[in-house]
This record gives structure tokens, C-alpha cells and sequence, in this order.
């Protein structure tokens, strides 16, 4: 065996050599061919590989040689970069080594035809690391098969295969699995947009697209066959209007393996647990994250040899088993949108924190109705005093009025009464309005007033001027109006506005007058300090604010 694993994984490439020349092959007693190859190549192998295999010359049979294929995988992982492991030829392919333990020590080779070689890494780049990236040379005919080992624990072999064409057709870079969708994609280098291919499978064609790929919903043993791609492409970047070229690949053969060993997920309410049902018993389990915003992206190491997690963040996991030698396949990934819920002591602690909050807050509330009340009882006294003081004054005792409010009485040079509301109103009650008078100043608003309510204006007596209240006229026709202010300040008089014979409205207003107490009206209107306001036109004057009594 010149890919000198030891062990042998499903999907490995081997590569087997008879040391006497040309020879005829046989596997468990059988010829395998016709063919005279000094080399015999087995694309991954699975379990159906597993036997004894012998080389046949002129000079006789050789011993036989035993292979045992796992059908599990290597606890170590080799991948190519670009996912692609059809490559031109003589072209350097980055290809990235994995374990979750530390690479110390470990060491990689290449296989080419017949021949072995080791590829120089410096050790500085894999102590204290799990995880290396390399580059491998893709050169002739035959594949080049990579692989990397460490006392008789290694990684899977990955074989890339160099074409000379530029057409490629791309395969999976692992065997595909039996049951599982497959994707072939036809491809040009230096960027050429692709308008149309041609798959074929045999040398017969199966597909004729406008895309580049063919897809097969679920592989098969059948479909163990060598495939090909003619595209017809142009290379718009350098010239849009470039002509259009043609190119067919080179075939390649789809390798197909049985299933591996998978994990499983199972999820309750606290944990997240993995296990795997067909490993070997006792396995450890290594989990594995990502955040949901770099889905499509690898997966991180998050936590070694446990089968449960219950520490985690939103995001993406997969688990594996690990024992000697040997790994499962990555579960289906679990995307966990949150933290994972509270535990039972979690639970009662946030129920008591919500019982305490509730009785604070029962508590201030009972507080704050109790301020309130002894507030507004005080101020009750207080009101109360007030009714009583006024009531041994000889007023009337407001108490007893439903409904209505008082105002404040000072003693002070002023008095502030209220004012009542007026005798068939009909409302359902009102306030009274603020009314000032010193001792005999009474004046009100008159019953006999055309709107249907009205407030009895502020009245203040000091010094020498007088304010009365504004009251409607009975020759305004409006619906009801305004009575100007009176003032007795320095001999001049402010008189009511009343509607003019002119103005023809139902609601208009004379101007104020002022000037002399004397002055005769022709005068002031040859002084031009009296003046008519025009009838509004409109449906009627403002209405007084009325007072309404209780019911």
C-alpha cells in the first residue's frame, strides 16, 4: 500500500502497488479486470472494499495484502479551502488541517502515482494549535492524495484531481453519501460567465440547461458513474461583446459512501444533549458554535467531552462522538433563538420577586390613598371654618348649597361673593362666577336679560372708579350682547355698545365713546373719537356664559 495509512476510513483513496511490474489484480481470489496496471487506485472505499487483495505477474501471486475499511471517520479533519478538488494543473491548492486537541508533532504527506512525499510544515505553526493551513501542488495525471498522521492517529485523505482544460466539471470534495442530494457544477476559470451546458453521464447526454449545474435529488449505487460538462461561455469582464467559446471537461468519477455514524441533538427545556445510537460505547462528545449571522460559514469549537450543554447562547450547534481512533458524523445543526430557559429554582426565585413587587407596590398605593385623604379632609376643616366664620358674619350659610362652590371671603378692604345663578335657568347646575362689591355695591346681572344666562362681572370700588357689569340691551335684536364697560376716572365714561339704526345687522356694537363727560356727539365725531362698528352679517352676536343651578 503506498498511502500508508494504517488504518483505513470509508472514503479514503487507496493506492495500491505490485512490486514486480505490470500485473493482473485479484481481491479475494477474484481478477478484478483484464487490465495490466503496475498501480491499482480505489476511490473511496468502503466496506464493500474490505477483503484481501493480491497482484498476478509471469513470476507468480503475491502474498495477500488485508484492508479493513471503517466505515466511521478519522478524529482528525483535512478540507480543501475552495471546496473544489478538481484544480488545474500545477496549481497550488490551500487545504486546512483540524483537530480539537493540540497539532503538536503531527505530520502531513502527499502521494503522487507510486510516491510518497512529506510535506514540509514548521512546527512552530502547529504547537499549541488545532488547527494548520498548507498549500499541495496539483501535478499530471494522476491524483494527488493528501493526508496527515500522529502515532497511528490521522486525518481523512483528500485526492485532487488536476485537469488541463479549462472547462472543469466539480464534484463533492468528500464521497458523497447514499441517500443524500448531489450537485454537479460546470466551471471556467478566470471568471467567464457561463450561458448554457451539456451534462452527460456515460458519454450520454442526460442535461441540456441554461445553468451550470445538475442536481440529483438522492445518490444512489447507480449513480456510481463518470460524468463530464461541455459550457458554452464568455469572458464579458475583458470584452462584453467577445465571442462566444465552447469547452468540455475532463470526466470524473463520483465516489459514493455508505452513511458514517451520525449525532443527534435532542433539546428540553434547560439543556441541549448529544448522542449517537450506532458509535461505539462510551464515546466522548465535542460541541460546536456559530452565530446565526454567519450561517455559511465553519463551525468553532465551543466545549469538550460533555454529552449535555446547558451554558449556551442563541446561535447555531452540532455536536460529534469521539473515541479511539474513530469519529462520528456532525449532527444537524439546532438553532436556539434564545438563552436556555431558567432552571425550577430560577423559576420560584423570579415567582418571589414578582410577589414582592406586587405587595410594594399594594403598599405605596394604600400610602399615597391615605396622604390623599387626610389632604382632603383638612381642607374640608378649613373650607367648613370659612362657612361658618361668614355664616356668624350674617351671610347666608352656603352649605347648604348642592352643587355650588364658594369662593374664597377675605376681610380685607374687599369682598368676594359669588354670584348666583338666575331664576329659570333650567340647568343642571353652574358655578358662580367671582363678583367683588364693598358694602352696598350689589348690582347684578338683570333678570330681564334677552340670553339665556349670564355672569355678574367683577365689581371693585377703589378710588374713584367703578366697573359694572355687562349687560345685554333690550333693543339689540341679537340674540343676546355685551354692555360696555363703565368707568367714573377723571370725567371720562365708557357706555354700553348697542346696535346702531344703520348698520341693518341683528348683532352689531357701537364703538366706545370717550371724551369729555359733556361732549355732545357730533363734536366727538368731528374730533374723530367716535366711530360706528359695522353690523358682522353674520348669524347673531356671542352668547353669555351661563350659570346653572343644581338640579
Amino acid at each position: 500500500m503506498v498511502t500508508r495509512y494504517g488504518l483505513v476510513y470509508s472514503g479514503d483513496t487507496v493506492v495500491l502497488k505490485c512490486g514486480n511490474g505490470p500485473s493482473k489484480w485479484l481481491f479475494n481470489g477474484r481478477h478484478m479486470g483484464s487490465e495490466t496496471e503496475q498501480i491499482l487506485i480505489l476511490p473511496a472505499v468502503s466496506q464493500d472494499n474490505s477483503g484481501y487483495y493480491q497482484c498476478e505477474t509471469t513470476a507468480g501471486t503475491s502474498d495477500k495484502l488485508t484492508i479493513t475499511v471503517l466505515e466511521y471517520l478519522p478524529p482528525a479533519f483535512l478540507t480543501v479551502l475552495s471546496e473544489n478538488p478538481v484544480v488545474y494543473k500545477n496549481q497550488s491548492v490551500l487545504l486546512k488541517l483540524s483537530l480539537d486537541e493540540d497539532l503538536e508533532d503531527w505530520k502531513c504527506y502527499v502521494v503522487r502515482k507510486d510516491s510518497l512525499f512529506q510535506l514540509m510544515i514548521p512546527k512552530d505553526e502547529m504547537k499549541g494549535r488545532n488547527s494548520v493551513d498548507f498549500f499541495v501542488e496539483s501535478k499530471g495525471e494522476h491524483p494527488a492524495i493528501a493526508y496527515c498522521t500522529h502515532n497511528g492517529t490521522r486525518s481523512n485523505s483528500v485526492s485532487l484531481r488536476s485537469s488541463d482544460k479549462e472547462v472543469l466539471l466539480e464534484v463533492p470534495l468528500v464521497p458523497a453519501v447514499l441517500g443524500d442530494p448531489l450537485t454537479l457544477r460546470c466551471a471556467v476559470g478566470g471568471g467567464a460567465a457561463i450561458h448554457s451546458a451539456v451534462f452527460y453521464k456515460n458519454g450520454t447526454e442526460i442535461q441540456r440547461t441554461n445553468d451550470d449545474y445538475y442536481k440529483i435529488p438522492a445518490v444512489s449505487d447507480r449513480d456510481r458513474d463518470s460524468y463530464k460538462c461541455q459550457a458554452n461561455y464568455q469572458y464579458t469582464y475583458t470584452n462584453p461583446h467577445g465571442a462566444l467559446k465552447k469547452g468540455v471537461s475532463d470526466p470524473q468519477t463520483i465516489t459514493i459512501r455508505a452513511r458514517p455514524p451520525t449525532a443527534l441533538i435532542t433539546a428540553n427545556n434547560q439543556t441541549l444533549e448529544c448522542s449517537c445510537p450506532t458509535c461505539p460505547t462510551n464515546p466522548r462528545f465535542n460541541w460546536y458554535y456559530r452565530e446565526s449571522s454567519t450561517a455559511g460559514k465553519g463551525f468553532n469549537l465551543h466545549t469538550k467531552r460533555t454529552n449535555t450543554l446547558s451554558n449556551y447562547e442563541a446561535g447555531e450547534y452540532v455536536c460529534r462522538a469521539f473515541w479511539n481512533n474513530g469519529a462520528s458524523g456532525l449532527s444537524r445543526p439546532v438553532n436556539t433563538s434564545h438563552s436556555p430557559p431558567p432552571s425550577s429554582v430560577g423559576v420560584l426565585f423570579i415567582i418571589l420577586a414578582i410577589i414582592i413587587a406586587l405587595v410594594v407596590v399594594i403598599v405605596v398605593y394604600l400610602y399615597c390613598k391615605k396622604r390623599r385623604e387626610n389632604s382632603t379632609g383638612q381642607g374640608d376643616v378649613q373650607m367648613k371654618s370659612m362657612r361658618r366664620k361668614k355664616a356668624a358674619e350674617g351671610g347666608d350659610d352656603d352649605d347648604e348649597k348642592d352643587g355650588a362652590y364658594q369662593a374664597l371671603k377675605g376681610q380685607d378692604k374687599a369682598e368676594y361673593q359669588t354670584l348666583p345663578a338666575r331664576q329659570g335657568e333650567g340647568g343642571d347646575g353652574g358655578y358662580e362666577a367671582v363678583g367683588a362689591a364693598r358694602a352696598g355695591a350689589g348690582d347684578g346681572a338683570g333678570a330681564g336679560d334677552g340670553a339665556e344666562g349670564g355672569y355678574e362681572a367683577l365689581k371693585v370700588k377703589e378710588q374713584s372708579d367703578v366697573y359694572h357689569s355687562l349687560q345685554p340691551t333690550t333693543s339689540q335684536g341679537a340674540e343676546g350682547g355685551y354692555e360696555a364697560l363703565k368707568g367714573t376716572r377723571q370725567n371720562d365714561t365708557y357706555e354700553t355698545l348697542k346696535p346702531t339704526a344703520e348698520q341693518g345687522g341683528g348683532d352689531g356694537y357701537e364703538a366706545m365713546k370717550g371724551g369729555q363727560a359733556d361732549a355732545p356727539k357730533g363734536e366727538l365725531e368731528d374730533k374723530g373719537l367716535y366711530e360706528k362698528l359695522g353690523a358682522g352679517g353674520g348669524d347673531g352676536g356671542y352668547e353669555v356664559l351661563k350659570t346653572k343651578k343644581d338640579p
